[in-house]
């Protein structure tokens, strides 16, 4: 299936879609995960955002071909030495023009302009604290997905690259989350993904198992 096709199947469709916007200066993602009606899984569109000027400074950095997938058009270089938000902003109105948005669930850590201009837009922001209460449920449902091969995501190497990075912490009641603190590498699109998935499981009947992470 080519890219075209994928994302021709998700036209029309109701989602979910996780922002992660880190610093200005580093990888900002938003990641749109579309529940199957049928219980299969659920598909995952991702965008990621970062600033041209240090893009190739990065690029040595982080050991990764970001101007590549520049060019192959899976992340968007904004102009500047800081990712613009404006771009993401123009971003999302596009996706709600051809997906069905029914919630933005966003990091609040560094969120507050964007999110207030979605607001006054009209997009349903919902703000996810970033805390092991409120994360081990949807970081839980990604690792069912993950191991019973129900996340569909194209094959999108920014993506495929973040969550092969994932390192989790723990409390002392064994609950857990992501972790950018552990993670040597970035984690960016799994974070948005793990702020989608729980808003859609809050509003879509999901099997509950309940497998085991390995932590770091």
């Amino acid at each position: 299936m080519t890219r075209a096709d994928y994302r021709a199947r998700l036209k029309g469709r109701r989602c979910y879609v996780g922002l992660d916007l880190g610093s200005t200066k580093d990888l900002t993602a938003t990641v749109a995960v579309f529940p199957d009606d049928v219980g299969a899984g659920f598909d995952v569109l991702p965008q990621f955002f970062m600033p041209k000027d240090n893009m190739h400074a990065r690029v040595n950095r982080d050991g990764v071909p970001y101007d590549q997938w520049e060019r192959d058009a899976f992340l968007i270089a904004t102009p500047g030495p800081v990712t613009d938000y404006e771009y993401i902003r123009v971003h999302l109105h596009a996706w709600a023009d051809e997906f069905e948005i029914r919630e933005l669930p966003y990091d609040p850590w560094n969120a507050t302009d964007l999110v207030s201009r979605l607001l006054q837009d009209g997009l349903p922001c919902v703000p996810i604290r970033q805390g092991f209460a409120s994360l081990t449920a949807p970081t839980k449902s990604l690792e069912t997905a993950i191991l019973l091969k129900r996340l569909r995501h194209d094959g999108h190497p920014i993506l495929r690259w973040n969550i092969g990075n994932i390192v989790v912490e723990t409390d002392a009641a064994g609950n857990y989350k992501l972790s950018k603190h552990l993670s040597t590498e970035r984690i960016d699109g799994a974070a948005a993904l793990v702020n989608a998935i729980d808003r859609m499981d809050r509003h879509t009947d999901a099997p509950a198992d309940d497998p085991v992470l390995v932590t770091a």
